[in-house]
């Protein structure tokens, strides 16, 4: 019969001074670590034989450099190196996207005496024909990770999607990397004089002889293990030069479509290159496009923490330490990844943060939570200064994401769910589109702050551009609408507006209604979200609409679901002149009125209108007219040709909106 040595299910502490082995797992003997406990271990720790750690919990175990991490034979005079011994658990694998894991803090002790065997369960959603990984495993070969993978002969030499690549960042440009290789290694066309990074590398791996899904064993996960890198020597990353060569000059993409080939591969940029923070807010291939993104892996086998790296967090009382001032945005969980034989790779989905000046993130803020073994992208709004990236204070054991309240983040072990309720703070609005079984399709958001810019301007911080046309908004103008000057490049993931020069104004919002039957809506302010049916914010009690039909205004609420109806739809923050609610003055003037002689419907404009734009929806919501700059001094004939109703939106110059039904 197995020994169970100790189960946890709160808290356990195992400390001595100056000691090598604090807890020891003798041949046949568990270590179980239940999936609510912490235990934290004051020195190194130890198996023979069979013995074993399993760990559903957390474990931190922080030492000196004399300290080890040991899994033996049974003899006790040598290692084991076969695994089995220290077992990161996967709680639910049937669940696995949801699922709890275990984690394994280690702090200070040294490389050379972290020689014991970790094993970590995975499953992970397929990104597409290559896998977005971290190995966070030191000199983990290539040929072990086919093995844990089920992969008949390994990993391909070539550079195809049964190998292995990872991102170089100075140069932005993926290397394969051969089969026999290790993760301490480098690919022969990078030309880094050090090998750089190791533990925080992305990489890139082949789907085509496995489903990160689905284990082609028989197993109900895959087990990946190796030894874990050492922290004694501060994992951390200079953020400065991507896409610069060493000279500083940039990297030519290929002026307006990025068609330059790169000389390493001879692999187009546009090929594989992705900068969504930059192809809308300054036009595409322009600006910092392809620039100063660094794409890195987590180094650790605990969670990391990305919530708060826009600023110093350690001035809040919390545990960070990092400051990256030019943060702009991170990505991840790339999908639907693709490849072409004669260039490189592309997703097609993404998930985005974007960070506010104050280093507030808005958009997937939930997934500031980087999981062992996940991949993400780093992209700052400029080169100007270095920035410093310390994975060692970045480390969480909990699932979601440090809360920030009035701009600051709390202290780590404070539970809070305070917000700011005063102008100033940052307010969003995630639009979730769903289909008829109530699965998400695509999401598009709408973030507004006082330091936020309105349409098409340089100075944007928070766009993003959408990856898909199934649900995305338009670049607005600043009067409110679609700047149609922009309306084919300029699809929105994320749109920022400025809550006070576009309050009550609106950001056109497309959906394929052929896949998408509901909106989910959820709201948040400084990354806090607001209780289920809760809408309003305090200053001024404002609160985020959607216009599902002409005229037709609804309030929104957390988590609420309301039907799509049409595929033009209208999204608000207020309603200080949203449809003549303070316009009372135009809602009397306009007129509609028939004319008996050519049986027409004319628009009489008020006298103070200079000039108008006319659009006409039928009662589905679809656009079917749209005049612009009609001179008011005439009476505008409406081109109604077929019996119905509908709906007639006339904008002056100075953006005063008026709609009134008509009935052919």
């Amino acid at each position: 019969m197995k020994k169970n040595i100790l189960t946890l299910g709160l808290l356990a502490l195992c400390t001595t001074a100056g000691a090598q082995v604090v807890s020891h797992v003798g041949n046949d003997g568990i270590f179980y670590v239940g999936e609510n406990a912490l235990v934290y271990n004051g020195g190194g720790m130890q198996t023979k034989g069979t013995g074993k750690y399993e760990i559903r919990g957390n474990m931190m175990v922080v030492g000196t450099g004399t300290d080890v991490i040991q899994t033996q034979n049974a003899d006790g005079t040598s290692s084991k190196t076969t695994g089995g011994n220290i077992v990161l658990k996967l709680n639910d694998p049937d669940n696995y996207t949801s699922s709890t894991y275990g984690q394994l803090y280690i702090q200070g002790l040294a490389q050379t005496n972290l020689t014991g065997i970790v094993d970590k369960e995975y499953l992970a959603t397929k990104n597409g024909v290559m896998q977005q990984m971290a190995l966070p495993f030191y000199d983990k070969t290539f040929a072990s990770l086919a093995t844990d993978l089920g992969i008949t002969g390994g990993f391909s030499n070539q550079r195809t999607t049964s190998a292995v690549g990872y991102w170089e960042n100075a140069r932005v440009v993926m290397h394969n990397i051969p089969g026999t290789s290790t993760t301490l290694q480098k690919a022969d066309k990078d030309n880094q004089t050090v090998t750089h990074n190791n533990a925080a590398r992305y990489y890139a791996v082949g789907t085509a002889n496995w489903n990160p899904e689905q284990p082609i064993i028989d197993a109900d996960y895959y087990t990946i293990s190796g030894r874990p890198f050492s922290d004694a020597t501060p994992i951390s990353y200079t953020l400065s030069g991507a896409g610069y060569d060493s000279s500083g000059t940039a990297i030519n993409y290929g002026g307006g479509n990025g068609a330059v080939i790169n000389t390493i591969y001879n692999e187009r940029y546009n090929s594989y290159l992705q900068d969504a923070f930059d192809g809308n807010s300054q036009g595409s291939w322009k600006g910092t496009f392809g620039r100063n993104i660094y794409q890195f892996g987590n180094p650790f086998l605990t969670n990391i923490d990305l919530s708060t790296i826009g600023y110093n967090e350690r001035t809040a009382g919390g545990d960070d330490g990092n400051n990256i001032s030019s943060i702009q945005a991170v990505r991840y969980e790339s999908g639907g990844v693709t490849k072409d034989e004669n260039n490189g790779t592309k997703a097609t989905s993404y998930k985005f943060i974007s960070y506010s000046d104050g280093g507030i993130p808005t958009g997937d803020f939930g997934g500031a939570i980087i999981k062992p073994m996940q991949a993400f992208v780093i992209k700052l709004r400029n080169n100007t200064s270095a920035q410093t990236l310390n994975f060692n204070t970045l480390r969480r054991f909990a699932y979601s994401p440090r809360d920030i309240t009035n701009g600051q983040a709390t202290n780590p072990n404070t539970v809070t769910t305070n917000r700011s309720a005063s102008t100033g703070s940052i307010k969003q609005l995630r639009v979730i589109g769903l289909d008829s079984s109530g699965n998400e399709v695509m999401r598009t958001y709408f973030v507004v702050g006082s330091s936020f810019v309105t349409g098409h301007n340089a100075d944007a911080k928070m766009q993003v551009s959408a990856y898909s046309g199934d649900l995305s908004t338009r670049e607005e103008l600043p009067a409110g609408g679609e700047d149609t000057q922009y309306s084919n490049s300029y699809w929105l993931y994320i749109n920022e507006a400025n809550e006070q020069d576009f309050l009550g104004k609106r950001i056109k919002m497309v959906a394929n209604t052929a896949k998408i039957a509901a909106y989910k809506f959820q709201i948040a302010e400084n990354a806090v979200e607001l209780q289920d049916g809760e809408g309003s914010f305090a200053d001024g009690g404002q609160n985020f609409y959607i216009e599902q039909t002409p005229g037709q205004l609804v309030a929104v609420a957390h988590n609420q679901v309301l039907p799509a109806l049409a595929n033009v739809s209208g999204l608000y923050y207020g309603r200080e002149s949203v449809l003549g609610t303070d316009n009372t003055a135009a809602q009397d003037e306009l007129k509609i009125a028939y004319e008996e002689v050519s049986k027409t419907h004319q628009v009489i404009f008020p006298a103070s209108w200079k000039k108008a734009t006319v659009n006409i929806y039928d009662l589905s919501g679809k656009l079917i007219v749209n005049r612009k700059e009609l001179k008011t001094a005439n009476n505008f004939t409406l081109p109604l040709t077929i019996r119905g109703v509908y709906m007639v939106e006339a904008i002056s110059e100075a953006g005063v909106k008026v709609v009134k039904k008509v009935i052919k």
